[in-house]
């Protein structure tokens, strides 16, 4: 069935990913951006760094906050647009009250990320201001090698220290680990049009490979070669 694919689906569209089918063992990590975790037949085993495991259908898992999930099942991951989506609104709803919407769009229909966060109901966000707008633009595209924050403050007309503190208020993300999350969708992107790891480790500003498999391990819980292996497949907008 849809829900139950032999091999891994990613699908990306803007800052909002999405990963539907099986579990892997993955490792205890840490999210870039809130992230909505779903059992489609079993429940998982769940726990922030420090806590005791707790099972769970479906769970709102905070952006920056080491935490662990052993599933055996396929599961979903929702992928929150920092910028846009309002994960404080959407951590004050029931969510167990939509897993049911979620699992049967997946096992009804060929699951699309657009249904699936609408079966969601995430708040959207107020739009960030334009000179904001203006300087997440440049780390949505593939970005260069070693860009810096001062840089990007540069194009938002901003001083470092202040536009650090405005991509903090916005996304609940240092600029650092939000300039992490894009650059990670630009792998995904480059793997969807066929490029190997390392050619898509360099076209997203990593220095290497094996660069880039430690940050997507901190990431996810797994490298990117696993999901290869897996026979992962795509489904993605333009880059």
């Amino acid at each position: 069935m849809p829900g139950d694919p032999r091999s891994p689906t990613i699908c990306i569209r803007g800052a909002r990913a999405a990963y539907i089918g099986p579990s892997f063992a993955l490792a205890p990590h840490t999210n870039a951006v809130a992230t909505v975790a779903i059992a489609l037949e079993i429940p998982f085993q769940f726990a922030v760094a420090g806590s005791i495991y707790e099972t769970h259908w479906v769970t709102l898992i905070p952006p920056g906050v080491e935490h662990h999930l052993v599933a055996v099942g396929p599961m979903v991951f929702l992928y929150l647009d920092a910028a846009e989506d309002d994960y404080a609104q959407l951590a004050q709803t029931t969510l167990v009250n939509r897993h049911s919407a979620l699992v049967q769009h997946v096992v009804d229909e060929p699951p699309r990320l657009e249904g699936l966060f609408a079966r969601l109901g995430v708040p959207p966000r107020p739009p960030p201001a334009p000179h904001i707008a203006r300087a997440l633009r440049i780390l949505e595209t593939p970005p260069r090698d070693g860009i810096r924050l001062a840089e990007v403050a540069q194009v938002a007309d901003l001083s470092a220290s202040r536009f650090r503190h405005a991509i903090r208020e916005l996304t609940g993300l240092t600029f650092r680990r939000y300039r992490r999350w894009r650059r990670l969708a630009v792998v995904i992107r480059s793997l969807a049009q066929g490029q190997d790891l390392t050619s898509a480790a360099f076209s997203a500003g990593f220095s290497s490979s094996a660069h880039l498999s430690t940050s997507f391990k901190a990431t996810f819980g797994l490298r990117p070669s696993d999901l290869i292996k897996a026979g992962t497949t795509y489904d993605v907008d333009g880059a």
